[in-house]
């Protein structure tokens, strides 16, 4: 900071790109000054602001109608460590000009606004509900919960739903995370500020309301008025896919997406292409997905280059998006909402697809999809845009922003197989980077016998209680249902919030179990469990006893709401 003056020309360089910005909105050619008058001022008032490696400051212009705008000026600090573009460059350049009509966000990221350490991060692990927040142990096992994060943080932003406030030891920033502890607590991001030049704040715990010294600040701060939780959408078809609806799929960008497909189908789909070959043999030895989607970049190019595999893997990807459309008329669930917080304000909702471009029992890459309504006909008119492909990580990223993905069930788990089954590290299904994702049994449609299907003691189940905010919780077989209560005991694989509906509730209350397609649940607890069956009889099981389970049977956990069981 020490080269930063008054003068903007002593530290910055004047990129053309800058210069057409304002000269755009002024119509004039006199860019130049107008940026080093804006910055004299900012400078004279300390109004302009560091952030990391960046400098903001604001531009009061005249546009071509004589109206009065603000342009937000962005200054970057070069690399010290890089090769400099030109000879004897300025520490400084101009980095981008935009329009400060409330467009652009203040912060592009969260470290942009609070640093956040490792050992926050392992702090909001620790406290919130158990969840593997890592596909590897890349980026110190916490990848996953920096995506959520910093969605979470810009929608926020967007919402207005930072908290700013001061108390006899400081000024602080709050929101609220989203997440919760065991007792479904919400869990708040607390700020102070930051001494160094990073960011503006520091994130110095995670805490609940009164809990801790940043839980009793805020309290003793804000009273009832705690931060609020970011809203994604308003209604329920928002986030429910309409499979009447038509899916028109871009095919043109798609066919530029196949660095995003797993390996393991591009193995089957370039099959007989020399030039591929050793780019997928390389990508599958790759364990970071940034880095194999740069090494499988060139497949572009060898696709446009040969007419007879472009003519293959166009009708691969047409019938995969058929299939794709087809599984979501026949289960909705299959196409899961997920949220995408883009680069200016106002973020949106779209759904991932799982597309099957070799076995339809297998997920290779993912259909972005998007809600378009028009008007036709004088009326509206609504379909769904396929514009782009994902692969299996950036979906699971871009879904659990919205909600946690052990309650989506189908094939995004499947993907993952330990994203639920336990904490840590996700590991690809059989143990190799091809990410092998085979769908649930539920999702696919099939035809024939039951018995002609996988192994049925895989499947999943899930539980739905009455009330909708709950959410869903899966079934697994062996999976032990309970509240956890005692951290000297073995928790539960279930976790029933710790609240009044369950307060009789124990924490091994009962199991499900899953053998030769049929599930059972056998009672461990004293206070028992009711099970009413589809044709209204009620149950009630005692400790030790056990029942069949049918799909679409209700269990009542110590006299707590009806909860269904749905295979």
């Amino acid at each position: 900071m020490d080269t930063i003056t008054g003068d903007l020309f002593e530290f910055c360089a004047i990129t053309n790109a800058a210069r057409e910005a304002v000269n755009r909105t002024t119509g004039g050619t006199d860019a130049e000054d107008l940026l080093k008058a804006g910055w004299k001022l900012a400078f004279a008032d300390k109004s302009y602001k560091c952030m990391r490696d960046i400098i903001r400051f604001q531009v009061s212009v005249r546009d071509q109608a004589g109206e009065e705008q603000v342009l937000v000026v962005k200054l970057k600090q070069n690399d010290p460590n890089k090769k400099p573009a030109r000879k004897n460059p300025k520490p400084y350049y101009t980095y981008g000009v935009d329009r400060g009509d409330g467009s652009q966000r203040p912060y592009q990221r969260l470290w942009d606004f609070a640093y956040v350490s490792d050992s926050a991060y392992k702090q909001l692990m620790d406290l919130a509900l158990p969840e593997p927040w890592s596909f590897t142990d890349r980026d110190g096992g916490h990848e996953i919960l920096s995506w959520y994060l910093n969605g979470t943080f810009l929608h926020l932003l967007d919402e207005g739903k930072i908290r700013y406030g001061q108390d006899a030891q400081g000024k602080f920033a709050v929101f609220c995370t989203g997440l919760v502890n065991r007792n479904f607590e919400d869990i708040y991001c607390f700020c102070e500020p930051n001494s160094k030049a990073k960011a503006e704040w520091i994130v110095k715990s995670f805490c609940t309301k009164g809990s801790g010294n940043a839980g009793k600040r805020l309290v003793r701060a804000l009273g009832t008025d705690m931060p609020q939780r970011a809203v994604y959408y308003r209604t329920l078809t928002d986030v429910v896919y309409d499979g009447s609806f038509e899916l028109v799929p871009d095919f043109e960008h798609l066919m530029l997406r196949w660095n995003r497909v797993e390996p393991s189908a591009l193995r089957v789909l370039f099959a007989g292409s020399a030039e591929a070959a050793p780019l997928i043999d390389e990508a599958e030895r790759e364990s970071d997905p940034k880095k194999r989607q740069e090494l499988l970049e060139p497949l572009k190019g060898i696709v446009d280059g040969d007419e007879r595999l472009r003519r293959s893997l166009w009708r691969a990807l047409s019938d995969a998006c058929e299939l794709a459309q087809t599984r979501a008329r026949y289960m909705f669930s299959s196409a899961i909402p997920s949220w995408n917080p883009k680069r200016s304000k106002g973020g949106e909702v779209f759904f991932c697809l799982p597309l099957s471009l070799v076995d339809v029992d297998r997920v290779d890459a993912v259909l972005v999809a998007r809600r378009i309504e028009v008007q036709r006909d004088g009326a509206p008119y609504c379909y769904y845009e396929g514009e782009t492909i994902y692969s299996l990580q950036m979906a699971y990223e871009h879904a659990r922003t919205l909600q946690r993905v052990d309650g989506l069930m189908g094939w995004i788990e499947s993907a993952f197989p330990s994203v639920v089954a336990a904490e840590g590290s996700i590991t690809p299904a059989g143990g190799d980077s091809a990410f092998l994702s085979t769908i649930a049994p539920s999702m696919t449609p099939q035809l024939g016998n039951d018995d002609e299907q996988d192994d049925p003691s895989s499947r999943l189940a899930r539980l739905t209680p009455e009330d909708p905010a709950m959410g869903t919780y899966v079934v697994r077989p062996g999976d032990v249902i309970g509240v956890a209560r005692r951290s000297s005991d073995p928790a539960p694989d279930i976790v029933l919030p710790s609240i009044r509906t369950f307060k009789y509730v124990s924490q091994r209350h009962g199991t499900f179990t899953c053998a030769g397609g049929t599930w059972s649940y056998e009672q461990h607890d004293v206070n028992g469990t009711k099970v009413r069956h589809l044709d209204g009889s009620v149950q009630k099981l005692t400790k030790g006893s056990k029942i069949e389970l049918a799909s679409g049977d209700e269990l009542s956990f110590a006299e707590s709401a009806w909860m269904k069981f749905m295979v």
